[in-house]
């Protein structure tokens, strides 16, 4: 089944999660439970050593102390954050295929659903050597394929001293469209810097100052990239931000998709919590508000809309 509008996935979304993801839940109950305890346990633990360790260092040097304090307090966040994941994982493992009904042809899974070499030939992104990802998303809205990516992208670097850093090019979630239309060319929109763009093809003077002073343009076809760029898409995709939660926006027309990125710190599409019952309604609100914040993006920006953008 396919959905036209978003009056019909909260419609759906409302009967599939009372009928058939509640019962679903109750399952999961005695496994948050369980788990809640032993993430306080080992904790409890890691901050008891830590204290053991603070205490010797005081009989013995005194400059660890802060050090130790530190380490300890990262570790038991540590251990926590991974065992709560590690319960998420197993919960939507379960329960995102039930959910998934709600949202007609739409599929959840944890492998990329957008390649790779697909992003970096999009050259909205500065380097990068590895991608993560956590949530995807692939399915049809309004006769469109869409993909949607929990992404990270990451590269190292060694000091003189031969330590290695890991620096983040991107954090947030990545949407392809398929629009509907052959590129011939490749545009590019990209948030402006404050040390000088890297301009990829010839800059595209727009009419609208206001996005251009926003948004640094560049493409291999000027005339395509203003008949794509028309006043009113410029005029949306300014306000984009604003219905996800976020300021820096871009996105590349070409080889017939839009790619959009937005780059958020958040934990997208976040479903159960270790201190908090299954049944609590407000992540799976939460995650409902999310995925139609990206839908209502499509249809804010008349991606879907194949007489024009």
């Amino acid at each position: 089944m396919e959905f036209n509008s978003i009056k019909d996935f909260k419609s759906n979304f409302a009967k599939i999660y009372h009928s058939s993801v509640v019962p679903s839940l109750q399952a999961f109950e005695a496994d948050r439970t369980r788990t809640f305890k032993c993430a306080v346990l080992y904790t409890i633990l890691g901050l008891a050593v830590c204290i053991s360790t603070l205490i010797y260092c005081l009989k013995v040097d005194n400059s660890f102390i802060g050090s130790i304090a530190f380490i300890g307090i990262i570790i038991s966040c540590i251990i926590y954050a991974c065992m709560q994941k590690n319960f998420e994982n197993r919960l939507k493992t379960r329960v995102m295929p039930v959910l998934m009904q709600a949202f007609g042809k739409f599929t959840w899974t944890t492998a990329p659903v957008i390649d790779t070499e697909f992003i970096k030939a999009s050259k909205i992104f500065n380097y990068f050597e590895n991608r993560s990802v956590d949530d995807n998303f692939t399915g049809i809205y309004r006769g469109m394929p869409i993909d949607i990516s929990e992404t990270e992208l990451t590269y190292k670097t060694r000091d003189s001293k031969g330590r290695t850093q890991t620096h983040t090019t991107f954090k947030g979630v990545i949407i392809s469209i398929g629009a509907g239309k052959n590129f011939t060319g490749h545009t590019i929109v990209r948030c402006r810097g404050l040390l000088g763009n890297r301009k990829v093809y010839e800059e595209v003077k727009l009419e609208d100052p206001e996005f251009s002073k926003q948004f640094f343009v560049d493409a291999n076809d000027q005339v395509e990239a203003r008949f794509l760029l028309t006043t009113a898409f410029m005029e949306r995709f300014k306000k984009i931000s604003n219905s996800f939660g976020t300021k820096h926006a871009e996105c590349s027309f070409k080889d017939g998709k839009l790619l959009i990125a937005l780059a958020t710190s958040k934990d997208l599409f976040k479903l159960g919590s270790l201190h908090r019952p299954v049944t609590d309604t407000a992540p799976f609100m939460n995650f409902l508000k999310e995925i139609i914040s990206i839908l209502e993006m499509i249809d804010y920006l008349k991606v879907t809309d194949k007489t024009g953008l």
